[in-house]
């Protein structure tokens, strides 16, 4: 039922409805269009096809007062290509306005357990998309700044190779992405000693110590890097003369093992973001031969 507040709220304006159902749809219209006069991106939405799904909300909020969801997440997406048939399929939603950065805004139960994760791969199906962490309405921005840092790292196109990824199994790679200027210091802190080699020794050293780090032996190394033990044992003998004292320390082996981590993840945000900006170049037209002239 319409509330008491609200129905009180026509005849201050002068306005008469016989029936709750007009009530209903003169408070809904109402509503609608003073989030239009203050914020024009929701006119916009209004008017590229939203008004259909907005006035639903409004509805069932008057009608059956209707909280907010407890939480919500952020699904951001590469393109907004047929994004209002996705809050379609999705129902309960917010979507971004035109000019904003491509995205929904869903209740969180829908991306929980498997069915709901399977639910919104489906629907999301051959798009680089990528839902955030389950965050208070108030604290949306929180869930869109995370899901739009991974997208980042997620697949730079959409298309049969793309699809969704989750902020929640990214968690501690978006925290050392959180701050890029603190990660080069950590970087450049606790790598210093592998400033000197060749980028080919470097990545093979580098690689050789992030799986060691991570508590593997020799042979589990081995097998991760598809080499023999004798390598891996050969490689950290490399290690331990550059390293020292260092890899025998708890706490800095930890640092070291997040500056390892933060390089890895800088430079692979740095190559998405150049395939993102890269375009491909159209094929040229063949030319048609001139006609010879006759003799």
């Amino acid at each position: 039922m319409v509330s008491e507040a609200l129905k009180d709220a026509l005849p201050q304006r002068g306005i008469q409805a016989n029936s709750e159902d007009d009530q209903l749809a003169i408070l809904t219209e109402l509503i609608a269009q003073t989030l239009c006069d203050r914020n024009p991106g929701f006119r916009e939405v209004i008017e590229h096809g939203g008004h259909e799904q907005v006035t639903r909300v409004i509805e069932e909020v008057l009608r059956g007062g209707r909280p907010l969801p407890d939480k919500v997440r952020a699904v951001m997406l590469r393109t907004d290509t047929d994004i209002h048939l996705v809050a379609s399929a999705l129902g309960d939603c917010l979507v971004s306005a035109p000019g904003e950065a491509p995205g929904l805004l869903i209740p969180a139960q829908l991306a929980d357990g498997k069915s709901g994760r399977a639910r919104l791969k489906g629907v999301l199906r051959h798009r680089a998309a990528v839902v955030g962490h389950a965050v208070p309405p108030h604290d949306a921005a929180a869930s869109v700044r995370s899901a739009s840092r991974l997208l980042d790292l997620a697949s730079a196109h959409d298309g049969p190779e793309a699809g969704v990824v989750f902020v929640d199994d990214h968690l501690s790679s978006l925290l050392l992405l959180q701050d890029e200027s603190l990660s080069r210091t950590l970087i450049a802190r606790h790598l210093s000693p592998l400033a000197g080699l060749t980028p080919e020794r470097c990545e093979r050293l580098e690689a050789t110590l992030l799986a060691w780090l991570g508590g593997m032996g020799a042979p589990e190394v081995a097998k991760a890097l598809s080499i023999h033990p004798q390598t891996v044992r050969y490689r950290m003998r490399q290690l331990e003369k550059l390293f020292g004292a260092r890899l025998r320390d708890p706490r800095t082996r930890f640092e070291i093992e997040m500056a390892l981590r933060s390089r890895q993840l800088m430079a692979g945000a740095r190559r998405r973001r150049a395939a993102v900006t890269r375009r491909p170049r159209a094929a040229a037209k063949p030319r048609k031969a001139l006609p010879r002239p006759r003799a």
